[in-house]
């Protein structure tokens, strides 16, 4: 019986470290500074697609249902300055006293039911399946003083000059580290309103715990995102800055002090684990500390 009663205080005090941790986040978010998608397709693959109101993901596909019988492939690039969201965390923290927890990005979608088209012949229509979202290295796509309040990038930024032979942006994807594989699965929202209170089926996409992503946010740098196909299904339509009410944004979380060190398990809690462990009769074998 006393054994029994150990293990139920072992297992139910050690996780409420954990949560007491998450309850001390902080979350703070800001709208992106760029966004622009790269397509294809032989009409827009040297166009800067920065102000065409949306910004999409898809596979190597036709869209028949417009008339377009090739197929082209459109790949999401969309940066976020948090400089802002430092300066936040250092006023509440103090500076240095501070680590990130938690990265995710919101994105809307006001053409998201599957199956039916955007009525712009550029996008493809949206269908079911699995997408990447990366973290690059080269934020050179864009200059913050000259996006605007729209985020254009640059007028030269588009699938020539970054897919093709020589081109001003090749080393785009140099570097870049793959934050999570997401699968989209379609919404309910389809109209060209404003978005205002919510209804372009947002959704929020968690980044994970990437070192290079918290560094950046850390030091309060740019965070640069590419958005591209993981199978030969998806298209997803993503609002870009230049749509009022449903403009991509981040949101970052952090809490006071230096970030926990990487290890499976503390010293501390590694010893009195190892010790409670004994005490429970459990054998030597099972127990892996390091």
């Amino acid at each position: 019986m006393k054994k029994l009663y150990l293990k139920f205080f072992i297992l139910t005090t050690l996780p409420l470290v954990q949560l007491t941790d998450a309850l001390a986040d902080t979350t703070y978010n800001t709208i992106a500074v760029s966004d622009t998608f790269l397509s294809s397709d032989p009409t827009y693959a040297n166009r800067d697609m920065s102000p065409f109101g949306a910004m999409e993901i898809s596979a190597n596909l036709p869209d028949p249902i417009q008339g377009i019988n090739y197929a082209r492939t459109e790949d999401a690039v969309i940066a976020y300055d948090t400089s802002s969201i430092k300066t936040q965390f250092d006023a509440e923290y103090g500076v240095g006293n501070w680590h990130v927890t938690d990265v995710q990005v919101e994105w809307y979608s006001n053409f998201d039911i599957l199956g039916i088209p955007t009525h712009n012949p550029q996008f493809n229509v949206p269908a079911a399946g699995l997408f990447n979202i990366s973290l690059l290295t080269d934020n050179n796509w864009f200059v913050e003083a000259t996006a605007g309040a729209d985020g254009l990038a640059n007028p030269d930024f588009n699938w020539d000059s970054v897919f093709g032979a020589g081109g001003a942006y090749s080393n785009l994807l140099n570097g870049e580290q793959t934050l999570g594989t997401y699968s989209y699965t379609g919404g309910n929202f389809n109209g060209t309103n404003n978005c205002s209170n919510n209804v372009c089926d947002p959704r929020f996409w968690d980044l994970g715990q990437n070192a290079a992503l918290f560094n950046t946010v850390a030091n309060g740098g740019i965070i640069s995102l590419f958005g591209s196909a993981a199978d030969n299904n998806v298209t997803y339509l993503i609002n870009q800055l230049t749509k009022p009410g449903g403009q991509p944004q981040i949101y970052i979380s952090a809490a006071a002090g230096a970030a926990p060190a990487a290890v499976p398990i503390p010293g501390a809690a590694g010893l009195f684990l190892s010790a409670c462990l004994f005490l429970l009769g459990y054998p030597k074998s099972r127990q892996k500390f390091h």
